[in-house]
């Protein structure tokens, strides 16, 4: 088989342009990338928070299936919850696609129902079934497990029942190939796997893409001074990121008299916490030093300026399985500060390419603000470091790559 025609499906359990994260980061832009180099990779998805059944994008097909959650009852709200984030759902037309259609590998990005299903189908088509776990399978707190739970708590699961008949329940022991993002992740896997084909393929990113943009017109649009130091945070509004280390934060700096200005930028994917965080905003009087925008696409002009625009990032995640934001902030030349936690422990090299956090205890950020701030001798030897590690360890040429190569030993072993 010529691995340069490879026709890959890629199935997640959804993908639209206005909702978006890293999961659709990575195959979008290995997509992009696989398909210059000849293959034809396709996207097969929901229709979860886009109804688009079919569209084209620079030449990549993205298909949407329709899909139902197993539970009953299922109000409108919890529906939705469960689009934006932990759903399971099943789709029997996107299984009859996989089983109408000829591929040479099925990639599931999932380990929802949906990667069951997608399992059932390529063991029917005899063809290899790749998954890809991007974070949380092994390291997710119960909180976060708990508050994604919140939307199924008082309904029936009536999809214990329909699993036994419409997908493969074990599908991790019958992948071909495991890919896992996270490095913690992976060494995890493989002990769990020992005989079972496992790769640490990192996440990307388009270092050109973020060294253009004009600074100066994010600050004006917004209304930000000048002299206010500009504290960015680009993630999924949620617990997960906890973005309310920022409001205890800017209270405190505040408080000292310092100019800043926070702004944080993601889709909601937790409206308890969103609305958490704008009542913690107003009650402490902080209107005028936050910029919230719930939502940018990837490819926007506007988030480009935001990230030219900020003196310093910042990521207060309670878990992270990768971070691929923080490859953005290096890219944009931006010095990091990150918690401890997860795939960020590996990516960042403390006083390095970045400076790091304890979570739970607010001083340790303070503390590192201050580190930054009077430091700027640190800051341009941290620019230096992390816009060199960007470009040369995480382009997505790189990234899709060993993408390529991991197919290759896939489908030789399948095909032995």
């Amino acid at each position: 088989m010529d691995i340069l025609k490879l026709k890959i499906a890629n199935v997640v359990r959804r993908f639209a342009f206005k909702e978006w994260g890293g999961t659709e980061t990575v195959i979008w832009n290995t997509a992009k990338c696989l398909r210059e180099l000849g293959c034809n990779p396709e996207i097969l998805c929901t229709r979860a928070l886009s109804h688009v059944e079919k569209e084209s994008a620079e030449g990549i097909a993205v298909r949407r299936f329709p899909y139902f959650y197993p539970y009953f009852p299922l109000s409108h709200d919890n529906k939705r919850r469960l689009d934006k984030k932990g759903g399971s759902p099943l789709s029997f037309k996107l299984y009859k696609h996989l089983l109408d259609n000829e591929y040479d590998v099925v990639h599931c990005h999932t380990v929802s129902r949906l990667a069951s299903q997608a399992c059932k189908a390529a063991r029917r088509k005899k063809i290899p079934f790749v998954v890809s776990f991007l974070g949380g399978r092994y390291d997710m707190p119960q909180k976060e497990i708990d508050e994604m739970d919140r939307a199924v708590r008082h309904s029936f699961n009536y999809g214990r029942l329909l699993d036994h008949f419409v997908a493969e329940k074990d599908f991790l022991s019958m992948a071909d190939g495991i890919i896992c993002v996270g490095y913690d992740e992976y060494e995890l896997t493989r002990r769990e796997y020992p005989d079972k084909l496992v790769e640490y393929i990192p996440n990307g990113v388009n270092h050109i893409k973020f060294s253009g943009a004009v600074p100066l017109e994010f600050r004006r649009k917004y209304g930000i001074a000048p002299d206010d130091i500009v504290l960015l945070c680009v993630s999924r509004i949620d617990y997960q990121k906890n973005q309310k280390l920022l409001v205890e934060a800017a209270i405190k700096l505040k408080s000292s008299g310092e100019k800043i200005h926070c702004v944080i930028i993601g889709p909601v994917t937790a409206d308890n916490y969103y609305l958490e965080l704008e009542t913690m905003i107003a009650k402490n009087n902080l209107d005028s030093v936050f910029t919230i925008i719930p939502g940018l696409s990837s490819e926007s002009a506007e988030l480009m300026s935001a990230y030219k625009a900020a003196d310093m990032f910042v990521l207060p995640s309670l878990f992270e399985p990768f971070g691929i934001v923080v490859l953005e902030a290096w890219s944009a030349g931006v010095p990091v500060i990150v918690s401890k936690v997860g795939g960020l422990r590996r990516l960042v090299k403390d006083g390095e390419n970045g400076i790091f956090f304890d979570a739970s205890d607010i001083q340790t950020f303070i503390d590192a603000f201050y580190k930054l701030k009077g430091s700027p001798d640190l800051i341009k030897s941290l620019k230096a470091n992390s816009l060199k590690m960007a470009t040369e360890n995480y382009s997505w040429e790189k990234i899709t790559g060993k993408l390529l190569d991991f197919y290759r030993k896939v489908i030789e072993k399948y095909e032995s």
